[in-house]
């Protein structure tokens, strides 16, 4: 993703994401906040009721309080897409 992407670029990448976490997670039962938290920002990406940079700084809050406790550790592929996942909401600005 450039660090110029508008808000459009990044909520598409972001519900791909998204949707990819979610598939991996579908049968592990530890992880049933973290699912819940995701599908809920899933759905308002999509319905994009509010601008993405907010949805996008909220949902690293709430991921982050749902990884710390819950303490559950997850894989390598699933830590790396969320990395990804926070990383949309950077957004350098032109000065």
């Amino acid at each position: 993703m450039k660090w110029f992407s508008g808000g459009k670029d990044r909520g598409e990448q972001a519900v791909t994401i998204i949707t990819e976490l979610l598939n991996e997670l579908a049968n592990d039962s530890d992880n049933k906040f973290l699912q819940q938290i995701l599908g809920t920002y899933k759905e308002e990406l999509t319905k994009k009721e509010s601008s993405v940079p907010f949805i996008l700084s909220r949902m690293n809050l709430d991921i982050s309080n749902a990884l710390k406790e819950d303490g559950v550790a997850l894989s390598a592929g699933q830590s790396s897409k969320l990395k990804k996942l926070s990383s949309l909401s950077n957004i350098r600005y032109g000065y």
